[in-house]
């Protein structure tokens, strides 16, 4: 799913988070930092009190380069990458960013903002090795920003709660960042792993809920759980009022869920389930569609075989070494076929030719054979034609069925003679 390139939620918190944590150095403090030069001060707090995110953030970094030793550097830039974020400069936000992780290399939440953003546009990249790139590039900063994580402590002024909430955010875009460059190199087993990390830190996030079922449905075996993480994406989307992302949603977890399991019911039980649980129930699957080879079995079980019509009998023939109980299904429909022509009866067949000899000649019986010039049987005439029949010529015969061979399939008729 491409969109198009925004400032993610995470980041708006993160940024957001950063700035507010910067309380104004009006008065000496052994917790926090003081302002000694009274212009210094000054500067600041004219800078702090700007009313316009855009001015706000152009102050904070002209504070900075006009102050470039201040004790409160960083809190400027803090409160500049605050501001960028408010004016939806994404731009910007990344630049504020990487430098304070010139500053201050460890610094996660800014890590967490570069990572967020650099992932949020190798999403939205259409050229495909731009995007790799862009992938590797935010995965690289996501694990020093996990190997961090551990030590990272709260600001001076933020709550507990809003520590763990950081520390779940920061969590959840280093693993998603990951899950995604997984993704990316088709290491679904890897990128599974992460996104479930990165959910179970933000469990609404949109993108890696979604990235999350392309993981699963992509993976060989497919893994139903992905269309659980489908749908709950889809709900999401919804609730974010997303129209475009829940339609470029359906449009690809529709059809994954009718091919794997052959139909669409449940599909919305599945939906309407995603929209009030966080992950997928314990137990959850979906089961898939029928083998061929099932619905042969099944179609002799609820069938008379006598009534079954040619390209059914060919079907459940065709199939009779696949397993005991297709070999059972085939045992049926010829004991049927038997039945029918006991006595000497003989069966009238209209048929094709495909290829002829004076002695006999291949045809086709069923429609979709005959449309493709597919030989389904083989006659053998009791009486030699004075010349081999033409291709494509349409001929009553009448014989008897005396055998088939299921791969490739063919029926045997012999005693053939050509009627009217």
């Amino acid at each position: 799913m491409r969109r198009a390139f925004s400032i993610p939620a995470f980041v708006t918190a993160l940024a957001m988070a950063a700035g507010a944590a910067t309380a104004p150095p009006s008065a000496p403090s052994p917790a926090g930092p003081v302002i000694q030069d009274p212009a210094e001060y000054k500067a600041y707090m004219l800078a702090l009190n700007t009313g316009d995110p855009a001015a706000k953030a152009g102050a904070m970094e002209a504070f900075v380069a006009r102050f470039p030793g201040s004790i409160v550097k960083i809190d400027a830039l803090e409160q500049a990458m605050a501001a960028y974020q408010q004016a939806n400069n994404a731009a910007k936000l990344e630049a504020v960013a990487r430098r304070i992780l010139a500053i201050q290399p460890d610094a996660e939440r800014p890590r967490a903002v570069v990572v967020a953003l650099v992932r949020a546009r190798a999403t939205a990249a259409s050229d495909p090795q731009a995007s790799l790139a862009l992938a590797d590039q935010a995965a690289a900063d996501a694990l020093h920003g996990l190997a961090g994580l551990p030590a990272w402590l709260k600001a001076d002024g933020v709550s507990d709660a809003d520590a763990v909430r950081a520390r779940d955010q920061m969590t959840a875009i280093f693993n998603g960042a990951l899950g995604y460059r997984s993704l990316t190199h088709k290491d679904y087993v890897a990128a599974k792993s992460f996104y479930i990390a990165a959910l179970k830190a933000e469990p609404d996030d949109l993108s890696n809920a979604y990235q999350l079922a392309i993981a699963d449905l992509q993976s060989r075996p497919v893994d139903p759980a992905g269309f659980w993480w489908a749908a709950r994406a889809y709900d999401l989307a919804g609730a974010g009022k997303n129209g475009a992302a829940q339609t470029g949603i359906a449009a690809f977890a529709r059809p994954s869920y009718h091919n794997y399991h052959g139909g669409d019911d449940g599909w919305d039980q599945i939906v309407a389930g995603a929209a009030t649980l966080a992950a997928p129930p314990v137990g959850f699957t979906v089961a898939p569609a029928p083998t061929p080879a099932e619905i042969a079995v099944k179609a002799v079980a609820d069938n008379d075989p006598k009534t079954m019509s040619f390209s059914d009998w060919e079907f459940v023939l065709a199939l009779r070494d696949a397993s005991p109980a297709n070999r059972g299904a085939a045992d049926r429909v010829w004991a049927a076929i038997e039945a029918l022509q006991a006595n000497n009866v003989k069966l009238k067949l209209q048929v094709k030719v495909i290829a002829a000899t004076t002695n006999g000649f291949d045809g086709t019986l069923t429609d979709e054979n005959q449309k493709a010039d597919h030989a389904d049987l083989r006659v053998t005439l009791t009486t030699p034609s004075a010349k081999p029949l033409s291709p494509g010529a349409l001929i009553s015969v009448v014989g008897r069925l005396t055998g088939y061979t299921p791969q490739p399939f063919r029926f045997t008729f012999a005693s053939g003679e050509l009627t009217p």
